[in-house]
């Protein structure tokens, strides 16, 4: 992995003698689908293009842990041309059961980790014709604050070099910044693709609870995370939702294929902020004021509105919340190993001192955070009584340095609710299981990272966000904007 350096601008690499990207680099995989299917390229050519892009980027940003090479090629030769992508290459989150493939959610305790079978999420993804190409870096267990493990290293954002893409699907994100595939997976527990999203310039989505096909191996949902894509257009991620999305269950109607925005007008809550931990910067606040007055401008009613969660609370219940999930992963080490889990070198510094500090959480603080998390369904379902979706930052700051976290730095309270000011748009909405996306429509920070919008619909409302995301992709596109450390302007 490069050391880590200030980042070009995107007019400097675009002005250096550098050689022209390949000819694929500005379609997204409905486009390449497309392309597949008139035999204007085939998937085998693709998977090589694809590995091309990884070994050029690859070193740089580091953002892959376990590639499929041999497997994508294998599967190109037989991929149906008529199924939704026909074969366009994908990369994988490593938090998810890919059958025959490694598996580690980026902790040495998982290191030789691989999974027999498929979930059935991605039993519908490989359906849909997306070959996978490789599985990409993540904090160990999703619980870092960027994405940096001890196994694989560290993740850079191809924006600036300076920065992480964030968490937890930081590596999935940088890949598709650089421009390696037009989608990728990630999985979103409280953030996890909104973040990366808007600190890569991404479309990013978190489904409602309970919608999306199983990523689990025994066919059951995650109460908090749930799988979908991060990208470079709105079709292909609308695309691999309805391919995706779970028809059989009870909690909703099928979202099924949304193309394009609707006419339908909304009543958008505007949130500047939300009190306590950290403040929203006052660069992530303009942004968010000018995608106000942009909604405006295209017909929408804004009105500003108390964000519906309490920050400071949801910081301090988050530790005990997740104690029901550390402590049997400290039990799991020490019974393992026979020593300490601080001892055991199986997790990181960071993880293994959060799951001592785990154990010394009482039932009575451990139903407290229940009772917290509980409510906050409510508390949004109140917050939609008054307006149709809600607009917010993503994150308070535009993004964060790749040294404002390491994986073996020592868990304390202190530290988790600072590092957790950063989740506290993202995070109680994974709690209270609705809907929510992040829209690239702000470019050039000063630190040179993009800055994503948020909305939150309604609980099952999750084709509300596509249509918008249609007519906001469609007044401020975003596919001219490319990362400078991508294949748009390094050679491949």
């Amino acid at each position: 992995m490069a050391a880590a350096t200030a980042a070009l601008s995107v007019p400097e690499l675009a002005s250096a003698n550098l050689r022209e990207p390949d000819e694929f680099i500005d379609y997204d995989a409905t486009g390449l689908a497309g392309l597949i299917r008139n035999g204007d390229v085939t998937p085998v050519e693709l998977v090589e293009i694809v590995i091309r892009r990884i070994e050029a980027l690859d070193p740089v940003l580091n953002f892959m842990t376990t590639p499929t090479f041999d497997r994508a090629r294998s599967r190109a030769t037989s991929i149906a041309p008529d199924s939704p992508f026909a074969g366009v290459p994908i990369l994988i989150k490593h938090m998810v059961d890919v059958g025959g493939v490694r598996r580690t959610d980026g902790s040495r305790l998982l290191a030789t980790n691989v999974p027999q079978h498929n979930v059935a999420y991605i039993d519908r993804v490989e359906a849909a014709g997306l070959n996978i190409i490789g599985m990409t870096n993540v904090p160990e267990f999703a619980g870092g604050f960027t994405t940096h493990n001890d196994l694989f290293g560290e993740t850079l954002n191809p924006w600036n070099l300076d920065y992480s893409p964030y968490v937890s699907s930081g590596g999935s994100a940088a890949a598709a910044a650089a421009g390696i595939v037009p989608l990728v997976h990630g999985t979103d527990g409280a953030g996890s693709n909104r973040l990366p999203a808007s600190t890569c310039g991404l479309f990013g989505v978190k489904p409602s609870r309970f919608r999306m096909l199983s990523g689990e191996a025994d066919g059951g949902h995650d109460r908090t995370k749930t799988h979908q894509t991060m990208g470079r257009s709105v079709r292909d991620s609308a695309l691999l939702m309805d391919f995706t999305e779970d028809r059989n269950q009870d909690f909703y109607e099928p979202v099924g294929l949304v193309e394009g925005p609707t006419r339908r007008r909304l009543r958008i809550g505007f949130v500047a902020d939300a009190p306590g931990l950290v403040d929203v910067s006052r660069e992530v606040a303009r942004a968010q004021e000018n995608v106000a007055v942009l909604l405006e401008d295209l017909g929408h009613t804004v009105v500003e509105v108390a964000w519906p969660a309490d920050s400071e609370a949801f910081a301090a219940q988050w530790p005990a919340y997740f104690a029901t999930h550390m402590v049997p992963l400290k039990n799991h080490i020490e019974a393992l190993t026979g020593m300490p889990v601080a001892d055991a070198g199986l997790l990181t510094g960071f993880q293994a001192s959060f799951a001592e500090y785990a154990a010394s959480i009482s039932s009575d603080e451990s139903a407290r955070a229940a009772a917290f998390i509980e409510a906050l369904p409510g508390l949004f379902a109140a917050a939609f009584s008054e307006v149709d979706m809600i607009l917010s930052p993503v994150m308070p700051s535009a993004g964060a340095r790749a040294d404002s976290f390491h994986p073996d730095e020592v868990f304390s309270p202190d530290r988790m609710s600072a590092l957790l000011g950063n989740l506290k748009f993202t995070g109680p909405v994974n709690f209270a299981g609705n809907p929510a996306m992040s829209v690239p429509l702000t470019w050039g920070a000063s630190d040179g990272l993009p800055i994503g919008s948020h909305f939150v619909a309604p609980l099952g409302n999750d084709r509300a966000l596509y249509e918008l995301a249609y007519e906001l992709e469609e007044a401020r596109p975003p596919k001219d904007y490319w990362a400078p450390y991508s294949v748009k302007y390094i050679p491949v």
